[in-house]
């Protein structure tokens, strides 16, 4: 008959060999303790239900009173581990845990199931659960760790997740949803209702438990109706998330027996769900504290930006440090009250709450109202409406006043109008780019701030710079009724992947605009972060604290610095953005710009075989040309307003039309100069020209061409390979004003300058622009 003592006296030999017994500081206990601390915990920890708890082995330490070590053995291996790991009093794995769900209140418990009669046929288990934290971890099998070898683990399981290491989990789960063919919209929701049901401990203890995955379906249902209850939401609120929650019981991915994996092309049994809810019960929450689950609220919004990267969604995620940056612009303070009017996943209520927590310090009296009654929004979308709710739960604000509704509708701007709102924070609908309907956005939210409140709204650049009547309307309202504190052009990558060019706007309510009030303009193109494949856009060099600390430095106190910002007189008919007004330095010119624009015209001359050999020799090898020697002068580009270039626009020939042939055809593109086609019916023939495209690139064309609508075409007798590179590569200079959201079409670039080396009659100095480029590498190829 198997005797428990052999297992316990087997403990003991691993004891002896790993150390414990040889260590002053390690004190290795049997069946209780002598620390009273200890001792009270387990006093209710029977497992039998009732009395006092009494693992095998306690092990506590002097120099390190956080850390304890618990061992529970069974003699029997089949008595390991029971299937939903509640067999308490029969199960190695089970009693051990539970003595751990007693202990973790005070300490980072280890905790250790052996079961066996000899080396041979041991069983060990090893599981950490960290101090206060809501559920333990499984950290190896079959080896009885040292004590240095537990510390080294404690250490690294406590540090917090990093945000790329959430980032790295978020991949990982949407590409294994991904191999089921879950579609990512059903991915967000999923994503929700899981980390709310995970949050009920009943749920949690046996999730694992249930034969279908109709029965699991329903058992996370009843989990987050409770969870929600217990947040103090009201029935309403309620009934529409699990309304949401539900489309899950219709979805033959999740209640089918067998589903389609998409990798090996096979049917498999269907556990998604549940492997699912597992993968995340392992990896992430260990490392949540058992009262504040903020951990959950970062990690769902990095899967849902993810997931929400496929235009399907609908989903167009603000990235959380602009959401952190809103609060600087809007000088948030501990008391104010923020408002959201179309809150999406919640994000900007989000960051404001960590803003105003972080400013009440230990005041958890205060933290309670912010949490409770100065986040305030509304969204329309029912989806979106849940994933809000559950990401300010996950916070813990299960009270926010959240609204389920339109922001426009007369009952719902009563209600926050009600809760007197000091600022507002918003990422309005781009519903088609119509610019009037994102201002209006913007000016319903005025209306709803007290005098004075700050909006902050990102738009879409074309919210700025349309020149459409509805657009303009709308913006002469605003300034009759608001002022227009700033507006900063944003990097154009932000929302990566999705293509939108951005930009802040900042007003102040109820406070009409003055004729002579200067609005400060910012060109905050660089926030410093790069694209990574799979992490998105992250700040991997550590730059955006001091890109982000010049950036309000500079609007706080309204400074014109040149290529960054520039203070403003505007009227509703003016562009609101500040590459309508910066002024290029073109004293930053170098020769290498010059060479590089040599380079890239050989390029597209040798690929076109116009060119067959390319050297690095200069074309006037014993003159050298200072680049600055000359005085140089300030020209417009169109004759017709006393500039140098006659321009024509190109026509639109659509691909369909068009028949191959030799003639180059030449658009907006930023690849091979520009020439996207050779065709032999071009609408129009120009020769010995500049193309300017929409994109602000510039290219001298030598020989014919014809070009699409998106291309500028500028003429003058004295262009040639020499000077037309030297003037091409000085319009480059200004290609920042233009992008996507700002097109370079003529009605734009007419308001530009550029500068040129000129002759004493302040003419555009010709012959120098020629002989300088002859004067550098490569131009003698030209």
């Amino acid at each position: 008959m198997k005797n428990e003592r052999v297992t316990e006296n087997i403990v003991r030999n691993l004891l002896r060999e790993r150390g414990y017994y040889n260590d002053e500081n390690i004190i290795v206990e049997e069946q209780s303790s002598t620390n009273p601390k200890i001792h009270k915990l387990l006093k209710t920890a029977s497992k039998i239900g009732y009395g006092i708890g009494r693992p095998e082995f306690i092990i506590s330490f002097k120099n390190n009173t956080d850390d304890l070590i618990i061992v529970e053995c069974k003699a029997d291996t089949s008595k390991h581990e029971s299937k939903d790991r509640k067999q308490y009093k029969d199960y190695a794995v089970d009693g051990v845990l539970l003595y751990s769900s007693y202990l973790k209140n005070s300490f980072n418990v280890t905790a250790i199931a052996v079961s066996g009669q000899s080396e041979m046929e041991i069983k060990i288990s090893t599981f950490l659960w960290l101090k206060q934290h809501y559920i333990y971890k499984d950290i190896q099998d079959k080896i009885f760790l040292k004590y240095v070898e537990i510390q080294n683990i404690i250490e690294d399981e406590s540090k917090p997740f990093a945000e790329e290491e959430l980032i790295k989990r978020a991949v990982e789960y949407n590409k294994f949803l991904h191999n089921y063919s879950i579609p990512e919209i059903e991915r967000c929701t999923l994503i929700s209702a899981v980390l709310t049901a995970l949050q009920h401990k009943p749920f949690l203890n046996s999730y694992k438990d249930y034969e279908s995955n109709t029965q699991l379906i329903e058992a996370l249902l009843r989990a987050c109706s409770s969870v929600l209850e217990q947040n103090g939401l009201d029935l309403e609120k309620i009934e529409i998330i699990i309304s949401e929650y539900s489309k899950f019981k219709n979805n033959k991915d999740f209640n089918s027996n067998t589903i389609l994996n998409k990798k090996t092309k096979k049917d498999e049994i269907n556990t998604i769900l549940r492997d699912f809810i597992l993968s995340i019960n392992q990896d992430i929450l260990p490392n949540i504290h058992e009262s504040q689950f903020d951990v959950l609220g970062k990690f769902y919004t990095q899967f849902i930006r993810y997931a929400g990267s496929d235009k399907k969604t609908g989903l167009v995620l603000t990235p959380s440090h602009i959401t952190d940056f809103f609060c600087d612009v809007a000088d948030l303070s501990v008391d104010d009250i923020v408002f959201d009017p179309c809150c999406g996943t919640a994000g900007f209520l989000v960051s404001a709450m960590n803003h105003m927590l972080k400013k009440a310090g230990n005041n958890t009296d205060k933290h309670k109202i912010i949490k409770s009654s100065q986040l305030i929004g509304i969204e329309k979308r029912s989806d979106m409406f849940s994933h809000a709710c559950s990401n300010m739960m996950m916070r813990g604000d299960g009270k926010s006043h959240i609204l389920h509704g339109s922001c426009f509708d007369e009952k719902n701007k009563s209600i926050i109008k009600a809760q007197k709102p000091t600022k507002g924070f918003l990422n309005p609908p781009y519903y088609d780019g119509n610019s009037d309907e994102q201002l209006e956005f913007i000016e319903n939210t005025l209306e709803c701030l007290n005098k004075d409140g700050i909006c902050v709204a990102i738009c879409q650049m074309s919210t700025v710079v349309s020149e459409n009547k509805y657009v303009t309307q709308v913006k002469e309202r605003l300034l009759a009724k608001h002022s227009l504190e700033a507006v900063f052009s944003m990097p154009k990558d932000l929302f990566h992947p999705l293509g939108v060019n951005t930009c802040i706007l900042v007003f102040k309510a109820h406070a009409p605009h003055p004729q002579n009030k200067k609005t400060f303009f910012g060109y905050f193109k660089d926030d410093g972060f790069i694209k990574q494949k799979n992490s998105g856009r992250v700040d991997k060099n550590n730059k955006w604290k001091v890109i982000k600390e010049s950036w309000l430095e500079h609007y706080t106190n309204k400074e014109s610095v040149a290529g960054l910002s520039i203070v403003k007189n505007i009227k509703a008919k003016n562009e609101w953005c500040v590459e309508a007004y910066l002024e290029t330095n073109y004293k930053d010119l170098t020769n290498e710009d010059f060479v590089n624009s040599i380079k890239s015209y050989l390029s597209f001359e040798f690929l076109s075989n116009k060119l067959k050999i390319i050297n690095d020799s200069s074309f006037n090898q014993d003159k050298k040309y200072d680049l600055y020697h000359n005085q140089w002068g300030s020209f417009c580009y169109d004759k017709q307003h006393n500039g140098i270039f006659e321009i024509t626009r190109g026509k639109r020939h659509i691909q369909e039309n068009r028949i191959e042939g030799e003639v180059l055809y030449f658009s907006a593109s930023e690849y091979d100069n520009g020439c996207t086609d050779k065709i032999s019916n071009p609408l129009f023939i120009e020769k010995n020209s500049i193309i300017y495209s929409t994109f602000g690139d510039a290219d001298y064309i030598d020989g014919v061409f014809t070009t699409s609508d998106e291309v500028s075409i500028f003429k003058h007798p004295q262009l040639n390979k020499f000077t037309g590179l030297f003037i091409a590569t000085i319009i480059k200079q200004n290609k920042y004003k233009y992008s996507f959201g700002r097109k370079a079409f003529k009605n734009k670039f007419i308001q530009d300058k550029i500068q040129l080396p000129t002759t004493d009659k302040g003419l555009p100095d010709w012959d120098f622009m020629e002989n300088y480029i002859k004067s550098l590498p490569y131009s003698s190829s030209l």
